[in-house]
């Protein structure tokens, strides 16, 4: 049964990702199929007008990846090394902007920091805040983990220092998790809309938003083409993010 439903869900998503490319690949889609005969051609066009946004969509999310580990680690470590009622309610505050509507939180952040949009620097925070919590999703559990304590605890008996613990025995234990962090947090930056939409300023617009422009205004096809693309930069994450699952701990291959 879990079978079945894993490959009803794999074609619910593969179907349309399908039909998109076979629409990028027509001359002339509303034909049918390939209408027209088939063509690279809306590859071409549609690249120049959406590199610049690529660019940008991706150095937001290798920033707001950064980001996560400078903040999510710390705090991971915290939340997992010293469980408390505090720490509990840190992860309830960190996770409560997956309960509010992205609409809600973008006007909420241009409201309060509108000095900071101009610059951008608010859409990375806005990008941090949504991502966050997936990041003390993966961390907390690895740092928590009792045999991962009782190893560091050993290893300082035998006389190791705290960066040597660090370097030696925390941080390779939780190498899957942190893989985990960084390609969730990743993917989910590059594709986020909602924030991107109402807090980045209109004339940057990163990725996602242009996608929705080039539907509400282009031609299918070369919107279908740019959705192609845009998958393709995502592709890499995705595969990294179910490869990382399947090393987690108590996972086979």
């Amino acid at each position: 049964m879990t079978r079945l439903i894993t490959r009803l869900t794999c074609a619910f998503v593969v179907i349309p990702l399908l039909a998109t490319l076979v629409a990028a690949t027509s001359v002339d889609f509303s034909q049918g199929p390939w209408g027209g005969g088939l063509t690279l051609d809306w590859f071409a066009h549609a690249w120049p007008p959406l590199a610049p946004v690529i660019g940008r969509s991706l150095a937001v999310a290798a920033l707001v990846v950064v980001l996560n580990l400078a903040v999510g680690g710390p705090l991971a470590w915290w939340v997992a090394r010293h469980p408390s009622v505090l720490t509990r309610l840190t992860g309830y505050l960190v996770n409560v902007p997956l309960a509010v509507p992205g609409i809600a939180l973008s006007v909420a952040l241009v409201g309060t920091y509108p000095m900071l949009r101009p610059s951008g620097l608010l859409l990375v925070l806005g990008h941090l805040v949504f991502t966050l919590p997936f990041t003390l999703a993966a961390l907390v559990p690895a740092l928590a983990d009792d045999e991962l304590r009782t190893n560091e605890s050993v290893a300082r008996s035998l006389g190791a220092g705290a960066v040597r613990v660090l370097r030696t025995i925390t941080v390779p234990a939780c190498l899957v998790a942190v893989t985990q962090a960084v390609t969730m947090v990743f993917a989910l930056s590059f594709g986020e809309f909602n924030v991107s939409f109402f807090v980045n300023p209109p004339a940057t617009p990163t990725a996602p938003f242009a996608l929705f422009d080039s539907y509400s205004t282009q031609r299918l096809e070369l919107a279908s083409a740019q959705s192609m693309i845009f998958v393709a930069f995502v592709a890499p994450v995705l595969t990294a993010i179910v490869l990382a699952r399947r090393r987690a701990p108590g996972r086979t291959p």
